[in-house]
């Protein structure tokens, strides 16, 4: 008897963690999940440490492929979504400003500013495109923390 409570509680618990997982994968309407699906391979990295200036060669060689991307995608952002250039930050450092140091957060928003403004004059410009900086909040995932990965600009289709 202590085994069939065992195996149900066991199969109950996995089935409300697929479902929880289901609905956080299902957040917004399909065409924002296709929208984002697509921007997941979308990001520039190459930052160096603390540093938000945008590599120009990176950006060079993002641009030919993944610019037009990001041009397309702003042509189908629904009515009150926009698109987020997002500025990630490894975990090394404060988030927030210390002494002389900016923090994570600072560093990673100036990132997502210089993205965008590259984005501006190379004409990829519109009122649905904005920009965010999070810190290590959001970190690759099987990544370490302090990786030079982890120092990135992404995309999303977010609510407004």
């Amino acid at each position: 008897m202590k085994r069939i409570a065992l195996i149900c509680t066991l199969l109950a618990t996995v089935f409300m963690l697929a479902c929880e997982t289901a609905q956080v994968q299902s957040v917004g309407s399909p065409g924002v999940i296709a929208l984002n699906k697509s921007l997941e391979q979308v990001s520039i990295g190459g930052f160096g440490y603390k540093d938000s200036e945008v590599p120009s060669w990176q950006y060079d060689n993002w641009a030919k492929v993944s610019a037009p991307l990001v041009q397309e995608t702003l042509t189908q952002v629904p009515d009150g979504y926009v698109l987020q250039i997002t500025g990630h930050a490894d975990s090394s450092g404060p988030e927030q400003p210390v002494g002389s140091k900016p923090g994570n957060i600072k560093i990673s928003t100036d990132r997502a500013k210089n993205v965008h403004g590259a984005l501006q004059k190379h004409g990829i410009t519109s009122d649905k495109l904005t920009y965010k900086g999070v810190g290590s909040s959001q970190p690759l995932a099987g990544v370490a923390g302090t990786d030079a990965k982890q120092r990135r600009v992404s995309f999303v289709v977010v609510p407004k």
